[in-house]
C-alpha cells in the first residue's frame, strides 16, 4: 500500500515539473490526482508528508488558475518527489 501511495506522489511530481515547464495538462488528471493527494493527505492530517501533501494539492489547483513561478514549483516537485522515493524504497 505504501509504494502505492509513494507512486501517486511521484505523479505529482511529474505534474509539477509539467507547469513548470508551460506543459498543457489535462484538467481531469490535475484534479483526478489532486483529489489522491487530499485524501491521502486526511490519513494522517498533522504528519509533515501529510502537509506536504495539502501543499502539493493547493499549489496544483492554484496552477490552473493562476501562473506560478516555476522555482516554487521545482522545489515542491523536489518534495514531493523524495517523499515518492521514499516512499518505494520502504519495505
Amino acid at each position: 500500500m505504501v509504494k502505492i501511495l509513494g507512486i501517486a506522489d511521484l505523479l505529482a511530481t511529474a505534474l509539477l515539473l509539467a507547469r513548470a515547464f508551460n506543459s498543457d495538462i489535462p484538467f481531469e488528471m490535475l484534479l483526478f490526482i489532486s483529489a489522491i493527494l487530499f485524501f491521502k493527505a486526511l490519513i494522517c492530517l498533522f504528519d509533515i508528508g501529510s502537509i506536504i501533501d495539502i501543499g502539493v494539492v493547493i499549489l496544483l489547483i492554484l496552477s490552473i488558475f493562476l501562473n506560478i513561478p516555476s522555482l516554487i514549483l521545482f522545489i515542491a516537485a523536489g518534495f514531493i518527489g523524495l517523499k515518492g522515493v521514499m516512499s518505494l524504497f520502504a519495505s
